[in-house]
Order: structure tokens, then C-alpha cells, then sequence
């Protein structure tokens, strides 16, 4: 009698599952064009038409640049601070040496803006050739130099003596003068100039009440007697009146006494 053995059966097959659906693409939506998007678009092909003061204010800020730049490239660049090589250098570069009511420091910014000018302009070979020649002839520089040391030379006996003479006449006053300053500081009221100032404030106080032609030429000098009782006066004529006081009436005439 036979047996049989059951097999396995096989898995069942499963049926494959449905794809995704595909969507249609989608058309991009059209943007409509308008002058300022097409001036936006066209951006590099377009030149704008700007104003006149817009165009000025431009050319202003770029002109300020170019000197910003210029002014510190001038602060940059080595210029000779002595001014016999600011002189030679710019006798080498063509340039006058010295302009009217030019001073050292003047001369010393003209060299530098020259430098500037030709760096900017491509001269540089010409500054380069320039400073080639100054180095090369240093002993120009070193004649020009020794001019400003002080050259000394001994003195006569006259000149000796003549200082001498006017020390010994200075400095005894000069002392007087210290002495002077340092009593007025001490004790005001011996002032001088004080007291000149008091003399004159009160002359202003006095009142003319007569007066007398002395002489027919100008009087030199008066002087009262002891007593102010008379009054002598002297004259350019060489003649002495003798008046009495205070009616000034003429009592004498000394001719004679004069000098010639």
C-alpha cells in the first residue's frame, strides 16, 4: 500500500498594486510686461539720462577722492626736510627753486605736490631719474650745507675795548634802575613818575591872570629871587630883563651877556 506525502503548496501570488497617478504638468502662469519691469530687466542695456546737478555732485565727489588719495600718498612719499636738498631736488626736477615770499616749509609742500603731480601723471621715471642724480652728487649737498654753520674770527683791542667802554657805561645804570624799581616796589611814595603825574594834575589847576612879551626872540630860562620879589629872564638874543613881581614891570636890561 503507497503512501503519499503532501507538499507544501506555493504562496499565493499577489496581485501587483496600482501606480501613483501622474499629474499633467502645470503651465507656468504668464507675468504680464510693463515699462518698469522691462527697464529693470534690460538694466544693463539701458543709459540713464541724469541731471545736470546730479552729474555735477559726481564729478564733486570723485574730485574729492582723487585729492583724498592724493593728499595721503603726498603724506606718504619722502621729501627731504633740509632745504638745500629741497632746493636741489627741485633744480633737478626743472622746477624754480624759490618763488616769491617763499619760506622753507612752503618750498618743502611744493616739492611734495610736485612729486605727487608727476606720480600721478606716469613721470615716475623722471622722479626716479632726479632722485638718482642727487644721490649720486651728495657733494653738492655737503658745500650747500656748510654754508649754514657760523664761521668765528678773533677780534681787534678796539672792538675789545670798545665792549668794555660800554659796560662800564651800561652796567652802572643798569644797577641804578634795579636799585630804582626795587625802592618804588618797597615804598610807593617814592615814585618819580608818580609824583611828575601829581605836578602835572596840578598845574591843570592854575588860572592865567596876565602876561608880558618877554623878549622879541624866545626866552630860554627865568629865576626868581629870594625873596620872589623880582624876576630875571634870558632870551635867545643874548639879553637878560629883570622884572618885579607881581606886576611884572621891566626895572632892567643887561645886554651883553650873551653868547655867541
Amino acid at each position: 500500500m503507497s503512501m503519499e506525502i503532501p507538499r507544501p503548496l506555493p504562496p499565493a501570488i499577489t496581485p501587483p498594486m496600482a501606480p501613483h497617478p501622474v499629474h499633467p504638468p502645470i503651465a507656468p502662469i504668464p507675468i504680464p510686461v510693463t515699462p518698469s519691469t522691462s527697464a529693470a530687466a534690460d538694466d544693463d542695456e539701458v543709459d540713464y539720462e541724469v541731471s545736470d546737478d546730479h552729474r555735477a555732485a559726481r564729478e564733486r565727489h570723485e574730485r574729492a577722492v582723487q585729492e583724498l588719495l592724493q593728499r595721503r600718498r603726498a603724506y606718504a612719499m619722502a621729501v627731504p626736510t633740509n632745504d638745500s636738498a629741497v632746493r636741489a631736488r627741485l633744480r633737478r626736477l626743472g622746477e624754480p627753486i624759490t618763488l616769491f615770499g617763499e619760506r622753507e616749509m612752503e618750498r618743502r609742500d611744493r616739492l611734495r605736490a610736485l612729486m605727487v603731480r608727476l606720480e600721478a601723471d606716469g613721470q615716475f621715471d623722471r622722479l626716479l631719474r632726479a632722485q638718482e642724480d642727487e644721490q649720486g652728487a651728495p657733494g653738492d649737498d655737503d658745500d650747500m650745507e656748510q654754508i649754514q654753520y657760523p664761521f668765528f674770527t678773533e677780534g681787534t683791542n678796539q672792538l675789545l675795548q670798545a665792549r668794555v667802554d660800554i659796560a662800564m657805561y651800561s652796567l652802572p645804570r643798569a644797577k641804578a634802575r634795579v636799585d630804582s624799581a626795587k625802592r618804588r616796589l618797597a615804598g610807593p611814595d617814592e615814585d618819580p613818575e608818580a609824583e611828575a603825574a601829581l605836578v602835572v594834575k596840578q598845574a591843570g589847576d592854575f588860572v592865567l591872570e596876565c602876561s608880558e612879551i618877554g623878549d622879541d626872540r624866545p626866552l630860554t630860562g627865568c629865576s626868581f629871587s629870594r625873596d620872589a620879589s623880582m624876576l630875571a629872564t634870558s632870551s635867545w638874543s643874548g639879553i637878560i630883563k629883570v622884572w618885579s613881581m607881581p606886576q611884572i614891570t621891566k626895572i632892567a636890561t643887561l645886554k651883553e651877556m650873551g653868547h655867541s
